[in-house]
């Protein structure tokens, strides 16, 4: 468990310094929220990693369901953009989307890395 817990603080910590070194903003984030999305989502998605962990030991699920949901999240998130930029600034759904799908994308990736370092066992 414990070594489920620092994998779980290590990977929130690469993706918020990811986001502090301005990956997000390549990847699309706003400038002015970025990091506030992961802050926000990656410890949020770490703790989710170390709950089905505790539920589901199976590494190669909990890697699946984790790819997903950041592929959802991501994608979420871009149109969210696409239609934002589109409206100019005026559609607040798609800003919505464009905002919360980033932090779940940090969620996601942090889930993800939590999942990928973390532990596994065999419950033979």
């Amino acid at each position: 468990m414990l070594s489920t817990l620092i994998s779980g603080a290590l990977a929130s910590a690469v993706v918020i310094l990811f986001a502090h070194w301005g990956g997000a903003e390549a990847l699309g984030a706003h400038p002015w929220w970025a990091m506030k999305t992961a802050i926000g989502g990656a410890p949020a998605g770490a703790l989710v990693a170390v709950f089905l962990w505790a539920v589901w030991r199976a590494k190669r699920p909990r890697v699946i369901l984790f790819l997903a949901l950041l592929a959802a999240a991501y994608a979420a998130a871009y149109f969210g953009k696409e239609q934002f930029a589109a409206s100019y600034g005026d559609d607040a759904q798609a800003g919505r989307f464009w905002y919360f799908g980033w932090i779940a994308t940090c969620g996601a990736a942090s889930g993800l890395l939590t999942s990928i370092l973390g532990r596994s066992e065999r419950l033979s």
